[in-house]
């Protein structure tokens, strides 16, 4: 047992696999046939089983009868095939599955993503693999079947062993210090001792896995071994086991186990309200004033970090951009609310990225950016302004502070104000336009000095969109200290949808897997490059589906916590009526308004934090 344990993590390397001669049928996707190939060391997931095979007769497979969990992603799937070869005829095994927003023009797919193989001379046992489409998952079940003309080709035959190689719950974890496999805050020889003992299986388990996989393919092997040594060699990882005591961005996200938004209160922003005083601004869209009880109260719910957006527009002079001081104080008072509790706490620019006021639609009177070329000038004196009097006003106070550099940014009233159309050249304009915006905001906090010069700082991509012509688009500083920020009510129509189209029904199995390739669209452009992921908006509207919700809410966050992700809810205080009811926390009582739900965010982060 223990020889073909080592067998498999050393490499697999030992089994052959002889390729067959084949025919494309016209099909896509990218699959292989191949002989003596042990589909229990290839993949995550498999079982011996006895599936028939008939021409013209789909079967449905689900991978969650084989282990399949539904936070994993299936990224190939792999089938042992036993075939009667006496005919002499060719045989095409596919597989295919709805793929909701897929479309092949060439084969006249749509909503359909189907993949298989022509094999002009089968062996009487061969082995299949497919791989899925990345950004259309399989979600619950897909279908297994011989294709081509009936009674020339072969009409049946045998999967007599099924395979799943899948991303997410089956990755190893996401790095926190590469090279750290001992996980204790520094790289060294010590790590290379931990990872040679694993390797050669003289122990079963290993502190930190994910920070040991160097080329990143979620496994540890040989080749890790080689690029740890290489690295420690070189200098470039640990300075030959030097200590470093600051921490990685991926350690200081770990801390954050799970967030609450102080939402429509700071962040409130109407033209009427622009000269009043503090504490009657933060009510002017109908919330009550921010007490230390209210924090103490989402302290005692669970949550660990609050998330403050606030509008600062309206509350700066239009000429010289100078934030007025009773606002400054009024934001530090409230920070202090949730630093006082030992809590993190993000700050922000939110409402303060249009011509017009959110709530009225009155065309605005006070400074604001807005991204394009057009209003670059503007915005980029607006953004930096702000910072550098924030950045002023809390430089002393430690990384329990973290800065958000803006909230959704995006070009309002345009017909691509939520999405990125790739190619369009409004959108290019406004994500260079972002990119240079983050990029300045970040250099007004790092010049204030002080605790700044390392705080750890969100930075958000267009819209705060995961999707992925968003994510393309969006380029980061080169800075050791930043995180990104994205905001994702998924999926829309459970969470979001308030246009009649929304439901109130959520089923992991054909609802997870839109969670799932978002979060794994994020690992790939972030997480991979150091970088990592708060998605500090999320939540579910109530729909009087308190149960739904809880079980959506687990899911999420179990979800993202395998990818190493917080979340933060948000919270308007909103619970009845029309709008957008994401309400959590009574604010009248302090009492949380939904057990169930608050319940299963406890349970889905008790490991985080």
């Amino acid at each position: 047992m223990k020889q073909k344990r080592l067998l498999a993590r050393i490499g697999g390397l030992a089994t052959a696999a002889v390729m067959l001669l084949s025919q494309s049928a016209g099909l896509s996707g990218n699959a292989a046939q191949m002989t003596g190939r042990d589909l229990a060391e290839t993949c995550t997931y498999s079982e011996d089983v006895s599936i028939k095979l008939t021409q013209g007769t789909p079967t449905d497979v689900k991978p969650g009868d084989y282990g399949v969990q539904p936070t994993d992603v299936v990224s190939e799937v792999w089938i042992d095939l036993s075939v009667d070869t006496s005919s002499g005829k060719p045989i095409m095994p596919a597989m295919g599955y709805s793929a909701p927003g897929y479309e092949n023009e060439e084969l006249k797919q749509k909503d359909w993503y189907g993949t298989g193989d022509w094999v002009q001379t089968p062996a009487q046992k061969m082995t299949f693999s497919w791989e899925t489409l990345k950004d259309y998952p399989i979600s619950g079940s897909f279908q297994l079947q011989l294709w081509g003309e009936e009674g020339q080709v072969i009409d049946e035959a045998t999967v007599t062993r099924i395979g799943f190689k899948v991303k997410g719950g089956g990755s190893i974890g996401t790095a926190t210090r590469p090279g750290d496999v001992n996980n204790d805050r520094m790289v060294s020889i010590a790590d290379v001792v931990a990872l040679v003992k694993y390797l050669i299986c003289e122990t079963d388990t290993i502190p930190n896995a994910a920070n040991g996989d160097m080329d990143k393919n979620n496994r540890l092997d040989a080749v890790d071994l080689a690029l740890l040594k290489r690295g420690l060699l070189d200098g470039t990882l640990g300075g030959g086991g030097s200590e470093q005591n600051d921490e990685t961005a991926m350690e200081f996200v770990s801390h954050i186990k799970l967030g609450w938004n102080l939402g429509n209160t700071l962040d409130a922003q109407s033209p009427g309200w622009a000269k009043t005083a503090p504490y009657e601004a933060e009510t002017s869209w109908g919330n009550p004033v921010t007490s230390k009880a209210m924090i103490d109260a989402v302290k005692a719910a669970g949550f660990n970090t609050v998330r403050i957006p606030v509008s600062w527009g309206c509350k700066m002079d239009g000429s010289s951009y100078k934030i007025n001081d009773d606002w400054m104080n009024r934001v530090q008072e409230i920070v202090d609310y949730v630093i006082d509790n030992d809590m993190y706490c993000i700050v922000n620019i939110h409402h303060d990225n249009s011509a017009k006021d959110a709530e009225s639609g009155v065309p605005t009177s006070f400074p604001y950016f807005y991204p394009d070329s057009a209003h670059y000038s503007q915005s980029e004196r607006f953004v930096t302004s702000i910072w550098s009097q924030v950045s002023e006003r809390f430089k002393g106070y430690d990384n329990h502070l973290i800065f958000e550099t803006m909230n959704e940014p995006r070009l309002i009233g345009h017909r691509n104000e939520w999405w990125i159309e790739s190619g369009n050249s409004d959108c290019n304009d406004a994500m260079d336009c972002i990119n240079r915006l983050n990029a300045a905001a970040l250099k007004s906090i790092r010049e204030s000095g002080g605790n700044n010069e390392k705080r750890f700082v969100l930075m958000p991509t267009y819209a705060a969109n995961p999707d992925p012509a968003t994510l393309a688009g969006c380029v980061m500083p080169n800075d050791d200290h930043i995180l990104a920020e994205i905001h994702a009510y998924r999926p829309y129509n459970f969470c979001l949808a308030n246009d009649g189209t929304g439901t109130s029904t959520f089923n992991v199995n054909s609802d997870g897997g839109e969670i799932v390739s978002m979060m794994n669209n994020l690992k790939s452009k972030f997480l991979d490059n150091g970088i990592p992921v708060i998605i500090d908006e999320f939540g579910a509207m109530n729909r009087d589906n308190e149960d739904a919700r809880a079980t959506w809410v687990k899911f999420y966050l179990e979800t993202a916590d395998s990818y190493g992700i917080p979340c933060v809810w948000w919270d308007n205080n909103a619970f009845s009526g029309s709008g957008e009811n994401f309400g959590l926390l009574d604010r009248s009582s302090n009492q949380i308004r939904y057990p169930k739900i608050m319940s299963a965010m406890v349970e889905a982060t008790k490991n985080r934090g």
